[in-house]
């Protein structure tokens, strides 16, 4: 499943059905018209893209990694 990123009551980024990433979570993130394999980690004020820290999660089109 993939769909838009929001933050949950415990300040993680979820998908709609409620499952969440943190920090060392695997994810794929659609940035700049493609999927991008990367991890989440969290820089004690948010949790960020490792590689792609200027890009919001809020809003953002991810999934888990190989998942349709």
């Amino acid at each position: 499943m993939y769909a838009e990123l929001s933050k949950n009551e415990q300040g993680r980024y979820a998908l709609p059905n409620g499952e969440y990433f943190t920090t060392d979570d695997d994810i794929e993130a659609f940035i700049q018209d493609q999927w991008i394999k990367t991890t989440v980690d969290h820089n004690h004020e948010d949790y960020y893209l490792v590689g792609y820290p200027d890009i919001s999660l809020q809003g953002l089109m991810a999934k888990y990694p190989n998942v349709v």
